[in-house]
């Protein structure tokens, strides 16, 4: 299956370092984020993107993949959920200028953002109307999931108005150890707009990893931050797997034992098959009880009871391993 052109540019943009358009040759050129470049990080480009065949090549891992299959691994999404993101591209004209070579600079999070905790700020917005308007929404979606209150919400969640790729999206900062922002992800605030999230180019790293309390023994690990904001040393993958770098800093923890703690998405087959994989490895797993099945998964448990935090007690009681955790799916 052939993606649309706009896309698959778009997906190179959010995921890869350095990218570069060479509009003589018509080929993109990037670091590639499966190896990471190994030593030559941030001095060559091995990737390519080639249009006329479709087809991604790296010369350093090496690897030829099809664009479906590297926007894929790239983005651990499933084939539905990248054919359901491209269909909103269609129509789509993009064709990024030819860039200077040079590294590129990706600022802490969107230029124009906007700091919702702040009500001044908002206030003025508010008043100021037209396209500012906007704001008013992403204030009612924080309401109503209750981000502003939940235990482990970030330091600042912030709207964007005009940015290219996160225009009038939720922006969600990741803080590293030192509490400085060092990824962040957006979430679209409409229902029928794909993809629902985007994520800053660069290393992915561990949302609420700043902010770990190393009295409690555990590190929960789930896919998004929204539900990871609900629990005492909730931690965010951004995905259903971790990363290289965020391996890295969870070994800052060592000793602390991990709980994964994966959505309540029963329909999804290629989702459950990943969860399998992680509980033959070893991997401890949280089984949403009985009664509480028909949430999705913590946040909408804790909308729906007005629950500011998600006892980690509960999860920790609720945990299995091996074939106790296999018979919970």
């Amino acid at each position: 299956m052939d993606l649309p052109y706009s896309y698959v540019v778009q997906q190179i943009y959010i995921n890869c370092k350095r990218p570069y358009y060479n509009k003589s040759k018509g080929v993109y050129n990037a670091e590639c984020p499966v190896c990471g470049e190994g030593s030559s990080s941030g001095k060559r480009r091995r990737m390519f993107y080639y249009p006329d065949t479709h087809m991604f090549q790296c010369f350093n891992c090496p690897n030829t993949w099809s664009e479906i299959n590297w926007i894929k691994t790239v983005t651990r999404k499933s084939y539905l959920e990248i054919k359901t993101e491209a269909k909103s591209f269609d129509n789509v004209q993009y064709l990024p200028p030819e860039q200077p070579e040079k590294i590129r600079v990706i600022p802490d999070i969107p230029p124009d953002s906007v700091n919702l905790c702040d009500k001044d700020v908002c206030e003025f917005y508010i008043k100021k109307g037209g396209k500012y308007s906007s704001i008013k929404k992403a204030i009612a979606y924080c309401e109503q999931r209750r981000l502003f209150t939940a235990i482990n919400r970030p330091k600042a969640i912030y709207y964007t108005f005009d940015d290219y790729i996160h225009k009038k999206r939720l922006i969600i900062p990741f803080h590293s150890l030192d509490g400085k922002v060092a990824y962040y992800q957006s979430r679209t605030l409409n229902l029928d707009e794909h993809p629902k999230y985007l994520c800053k180019g660069g290393d992915k790293t561990l949302y609420g990893i700043y902010n770990v309390d190393i009295t409690i023994p555990y590190l929960f690990l789930f896919e998004g931050a929204i539900d990871a904001m609900f629990v005492k040393n909730g931690l965010a993958m951004a995905g259903l797997d971790l990363t290289t770098e965020q391996l890295k800093e969870i070994e800052k923890f060592m000793g602390m034992e991990i709980i994964y703690v994966y959505d309540n998405d029963e329909d999804n087959e290629e989702v459950k098959e990943k969860i399998r994989k992680q509980i033959k490895k070893g991997k401890k797993i949280f089984i949403m009880p009985e009664e509480f099945k028909k949430f999705k998964d913590i946040n909408q448990i804790c909308t729906s009871l007005k629950l500011d935090e998600f006892p980690w007690k509960f999860i920790v009681e609720n945990t299995r391993q091996g074939t106790r955790a296999l018979l919970g799916l």
